[in-house]
Order: C-alpha cells, then sequence, then structure tokens
C-alpha cells in the first residue's frame, strides 16, 4: 500500500493491483512504430481518470456534511469509503458525481485542445489529451451501467430506495443488474471486447451471490 498524502483530509491510497492495472495498459497499448513514450501516456491518464473521479464522490459526500473520506486506488479502479448515514437521494448524488467529473474532464480536455496555443503545439499534450479526453467518456459512460459496484448500480438501487423499502430496491436494482449486465457481455463479446466482456460477467456472477444471499437471509449481501 502506498500512502499519496491527503486533501482537506481525504486520505489517498493507492494499491499494489492499481500499479499492476497501469503496467498492463501501457504493455497492451505499446506500439513498437510509435515508441514506449506514447504507451506510458497511460500511466498519467488513468492516474489522473481515476483520482479524479474519485476526488468526487469525496467533495460530494463532504459538501453533503459527512465530514472527510479515504480514497484507494485499486485494479478495479478506485472506491471512496466513508462512514456516512446518508439519505437515499444524498447517497444517490454521491454515486452520479463520479461520472459526472469524468464527463467534465473530458470536456475540459476538449476545451484545452481546441483553444489553448499551446495545446497545439506541444507534442506531448497533442497525444495527451485527446487520449485523456476519450479514457474519461468511457470511464463516465462504464460507471453508468446500472450494476453494482459501478456508481450506476448504486445510483439506482438509492434512487429506489427513495421510493421503495430497502429489500424492494435492492431486488429491483440488483436484476435490473443482472440483466443489463448480460447485455452488455453480449455486445462486449460481438464486438470482441474480452477484457470488458469478463469484467462486466464478474460484477454480474457478484449481483448474483448478493442476490442468492438475500434469498436465504431477508437482507442484501453487500
Amino acid at each position: 500500500m502506498l500512502h499519496l498524502g491527503s486533501i482537506r483530509g481525504t486520505t489517498i491510497d493507492v494499491d499494489l493491483s492499481f500499479l499492476i492495472l497501469i503496467v498492463f495498459f501501457i504493455a497492451t497499448s505499446y506500439n513498437p512504430a510509435a515508441g514506449i513514450q506514447y504507451a506510458l501516456l497511460w500511466a498519467p491518464v488513468i492516474f489522473i481518470s481515476v483520482l479524479v473521479h474519485e476526488l468526487a464522490h469525496a467533495a460530494t459526500i463532504g459538501l453533503f456534511g459527512f465530514g472527510s473520506s479515504e480514497i484507494l486506488l485499486t485494479g478495479m479502479g478506485g472506491v471512496t469509503m466513508n462512514r456516512r448515514r446518508a439519505k437515499a437521494w444524498q447517497d444517490m448524488f454521491i454515486s452520479l458525481a463520479g461520472p459526472i467529473s469524468s464527463f467534465l474532464l473530458a470536456w475540459i480536455c476538449n476545451q484545452i485542445s481546441m483553444r489553448a496555443g499551446i495545446a497545439q503545439t506541444d507534442r506531448m499534450l497533442q497525444a495527451l489529451l485527446p487520449i485523456l479526453a476519450l479514457a474519461n467518456m468511457f470511464w463516465g459512460i462504464f460507471n453508468l451501467i446500472p450494476l453494482a459496484p459501478l456508481d450506476g448500480g448504486h445510483a439506482v438501487r438509492n434512487f429506489l430506495r427513495i421510493f421503495l423499502r430497502e429489500g424492494s430496491a435492492f431486488a429491483i436494482a440488483v436484476w435490473i443488474g443482472m440483466v443489463v449486465g448480460t447485455g452488455v457481455v453480449i455486445w462486449a463479446l460481438l464486438g470482441r471486447q474480452f477484457f470488458l466482456a469478463l469484467f462486466i460477467a464478474f460484477f454480474i456472477y457478484r449481483n448474483y451471490q448478493h442476490w442468492a444471499h438475500f434469498r436465504s437471509h431477508g437482507t442484501p449481501g453487500d
């Protein structure tokens, strides 16, 4: 575990699996014709994208008055931990803050690329900004898939909690997630996106385990 520091009381740590994730992206993006320097751009892209996303969660938690959080960057992306007793609508907005920040960062990168003179002359920025914008568009869309533990899954469940009891909200949300997730897996396989398909399939399996726990014990298994 690597401790990077803290921002306004929110700690930021990096798990070894996050470094492995970065190495994986660099290795799979390496093109001998282009050179290793372009593959290495994925290191700052992944770090910035995940950190901004998690900081948005932490900032929203703080704005609602629940204090500082703990951010952990992992091989699955990142997680923001905070022991709060928030209302359902607050948790829904906390979940949505991450994808919104990803879309905002993508927009900022595009604006800099089009309007800043240095972004049109500096070779590093010419290569970095489009990748950073594209990565954050994908990261935002990916996290809106209504499948826990993605932000979209949490947002759907918390939205349902506004109107329904906890058990009913969980049951509906977990089935929405598994159905939509299955559709994403099929789409990914047809597009030969095997890593994405495996990723989502693992989440579907975890949701099924939570559903089985719910049927046996009557309480959400998460």
